[in-house]
């Protein structure tokens, strides 16, 4: 697990899919928004070097089809409502108790069927050969 103090970056974005890729087997497919950090040369210059990464970009303004809002919305509510920290390091520890919730198997996959835009491009990508958004840079 990591956190970040500050604005997350394009650098960030490539060492968090590098992180991924060194920890997944397979085909990836990473579903994001459309925040320039993720559409950045750097973060498509890396896709293009992996073959087995795939970028899923989800339609512009369109917060309630990423599932990581639905994460977020749990971790607030169950995590840190009602919470007052005292220290960043406080609110880190917590915050790091709530990921470890969320990484259990069932989960993610609870806040993936709870976009059904989003469920039905992981189902996509797992039932058949999709076409694939390797280097396909997004409409903006």
């Amino acid at each position: 697990q990591h956190t970040c103090q500050g604005a997350v970056r394009s650098p960030q974005v490539v060492k968090f899919l590098d992180h991924v890729l060194r920890h997944v087997a397979g085909e990836v497919v990473v579903i994001l928004d459309r925040a320039m950090i993720h559409r950045s040369k750097a973060v498509q210059a890396f896709v293009q070097l992996h073959e087995h990464l795939s970028l899923v970009y989800l339609p512009p303004y369109a917060p309630e089809l990423n599932p990581i809002e639905l994460i977020w919305a749990d971790l607030k509510r169950n995590i840190v409502g009602n919470f007052c920290a005292l220290t960043t390091e406080m609110l880190t520890k917590r915050l790091k108790v709530g990921w470890q919730r969320v990484r259990r198997k069932s989960l993610p996959l609870a806040f993936i069927r709870g976009t059904p835009f989003t469920a039905s491009l992981v189902t996509s990508a797992q039932i058949s050969s999709w076409q694939s958004w390797k280097g396909v840079k997004p409409e903006c």
